[in-house]
């Protein structure tokens, strides 16, 4: 018995020995396979940076998803995921990734909130405008609280909502620490542009006001306040604020010009309007106040008066416009009292004048180059307000008329 017992006592170390050898043994075994996966996981995440940065996106796509199902808990992956998808247009897809983070209950606050954000990016990219803003407006005041009342901004005019745009741009000025006055001054303007349109007259005296107040003297503002002293049959005070655009913003006259000569003309004073309009023809000669003048100027003085007038412009700002109107004058007069050679070289000359005119005369946005044939206060292209400068580019000529 007592050698039994002395054979278990030696035989004890040794199987605790080879208990500890095991153990270590598995050990190695599960660091080699955790070090295996850590490098398959590079290997996938290496892979999938490589398809993107070569442009290849579905295959990218194909080996993030992968990762993600290997490692649930790679909330920046999924981030990035969701964002891919969003950009490929697949947003159902981004949704629901970017859903799952949302109501992962672990999550930091500012995960939580990135979530929210680019939940509501997709909403927005999907069409579901009641969905976006009420994802939008769960984010808080950390890093995407700015980035977030942007997009919101964004939706509102999508929807033209221009009260809450109004109040989203108020509270991003706050974030941002800049400016939004334009924007502000702009949004009250629609409202008031549709205000006038249902003849609410004391909603377009309200909105003017508030836009005036973002920016004083604002060029829009003050061709509604008198739109809205037109509705109220009150032309000598219509005319007194266009008078401070004529002044402040001439550049933006040719906007009015005709409404303008309405004004005068309610007060029998067709001639003195026109003397003004003639006067910013100085300045201002490129574009439509030149039809507009040249318009009225036929219509009030005749063509002769026209002729003598777009003479003079084209000595002080010659242009192909201008020499276009020139033409088409001289056509009328020689009509009237010419010869028919005479008549059909005008004819010829104009026709070529105007292909060529009608293809330059374009407005062009100064934040994305889109160009249009009319103005626009905000930019259908890029959505920036008042990037359209108020003049047309057009071609100029270098001396007066030649004809």
């Amino acid at each position: 018995m007592i050698q039994i017992a002395t054979s278990w006592l030696l035989l004890l170390p040794i199987m605790f020995g080879i208990g500890w050898l095991a153990s270590r043994w598995d050990l190695r075994l599960e660091n080699r396979m955790d070090e295996r996966e850590r490098m398959r996981q590079q290997r996938s995440t290496f892979k999938g940076l490589s398809l993107l940065l070569n442009e290849q996106p579905d295959q990218a796509i194909e080996a993030l998803v992968k990762i993600a199902q290997l490692d649930p808990e790679t909330i920046e992956l999924h981030f990035a995921l969701g964002n891919l998808f969003r950009r490929r247009g697949e947003t159902e897809r981004a949704i629901r990734v970017h859903q799952h983070l949302a109501n992962r209950d672990d999550l930091k606050p500012r995960d939580r909130d990135h979530a929210a954000y680019e939940l509501g990016r997709d909403f927005l990219r999907a069409g579901l405008l009641d969905r976006a803003e009420a994802s939008l407006n769960r984010v808080g005041e950390g890093k995407f609280a700015a980035p977030a009342k942007e997009s919101l901004l964004e939706m509102y005019q999508i929807e033209r909502d221009w009260t809450k745009a109004i109040i989203a741009a108020s509270e991003l000025a706050g974030l941002q620490g800049k400016s939004h006055h334009t924007e502000i001054a702009q949004f009250h303007c629609e409202l008031g542009q549709e205000a006038l349109h249902r003849k609410d007259l004391p909603q377009v005296e309200q909105s003017v006001q508030s836009a005036l107040q973002a920016v004083p003297n604002h060029a829009r503002a003050l061709i509604l306040q008198g739109d809205y002293l037109m509705a109220m049959d009150r032309p000598a005070k219509a005319i007194e604020a266009w008078s401070v655009i004529a002044k402040t913003h001439p550049a933006y006259m040719h906007l009015l010009a005709d409404r303008w000569m309405v004004a005068h003309a309610a007060l029998d004073k067709a001639d003195v309007g026109l003397s003004a309009l003639c006067e910013l023809l100085k300045t201002q000669a490129s574009g439509e106040l030149l039809d507009i003048v040249q318009k009225h100027m036929t219509r009030i003085r005749g063509a002769q008066a026209a002729e003598v007038m777009l003479v003079e412009v084209m000595q002080h700002s010659p242009s192909l416009s201008a020499l276009s109107k020139l033409a088409e004058t001289r056509l009328a007069l020689a009509e009237s009292n010419g010869t028919p050679e005479r008549v059909s070289d005008l004819q010829a000359t104009l026709s070529l004048l105007k292909q060529r005119t009608t293809s330059l005369a374009r407005y062009t946005c100064g934040n994305c180059g889109f160009r249009a044939r009319r103005f626009y206060w905000q930019c259908p292209g890029c959505n920036h307000w008042e990037a359209y400068s108020p003049r047309r580019s057009e071609g100029a000529v270098p001396s007066g008329p030649s004809m």
